[in-house]
């Protein structure tokens, strides 16, 4: 099973390849921008493959060791022009490895949007990924930035990205908040009910 893992993830990796040489030859910024998407989310769910680890009954992870690997990936991926400093907290926790691919393409969404919206090319910034249970118990994602803040025209969480994040905390009973965060910038919270439900 973690062959099979590493293997999926390297024939993702390849249709990230591919996609980035038609990203090459193609003239229209549309298309550019949208291919460059389709890269990137690839690219992520391709990373969270071959980062998972299975626990010793081969059907559960340490969400806290998987996710530390999937934002180190995403902090290579950041651009040259943007000093982002990215900051972990990630709870012990057990979860279904199923649901693990899911929770790290949810974190990529979230964390990508922040790099690409929260901070202009030379600003220096900061953002916070949590993973940890709030006071009634249940599993939280909650990643923050110290960039720009909300747009006034109240249009956050209305793009591709945030319908994939709305969608995919649906799976697990949850729901997606998008507020400003004290001191400046914005706070994403992702609350997940049902995420390892079942699990001892």
């Amino acid at each position: 099973l973690q062959d099979t893992n590493h293997r999926i993830g390297n024939s993702l990796a390849t249709v990230s390849s591919l996609l980035g040489l038609q990203l090459a030859r193609s003239s229209s910024d549309e298309v550019r921008n949208a291919l460059e998407a389709a890269q990137g989310r690839v690219h992520a769910i391709a990373s969270a493959h071959r980062r998972l680890r299975l626990g010793a009954d081969l059907e559960t992870t340490d969400a806290a060791e998987f996710l530390a690997s999937v934002v180190d990936d995403l902090a290579t991926s950041v651009p040259a022009d943007k000093a982002i400093a990215m900051h972990q907290d990630f709870a012990a926790m057990v979860i279904p490895a199923r649901d693990a691919t899911t929770l790290g393409i949810v974190v990529s969404e979230l964390v990508t949007n922040a790099v690409k919206h929260a901070f202009d090319a030379g600003v220096a910034g900061n953002i916070w990924i949590r993973f940890v249970r709030s006071e009634q118990g249940v599993p939280e994602l909650r990643v923050e930035d110290d960039g720009q803040g909300l747009p006034e025209t109240g249009a956050a969480g209305s793009g591709l990205g945030a319908v994939i994040i709305k969608q995919l905390a649906r799976q697990f009973g949850g729901m997606a908040d998008y507020g400003p965060r004290e001191g400046g910038g914005t706070v994403v919270k992702v609350s997940l009910p049902n995420l390892g439900a079942g699990v001892a």
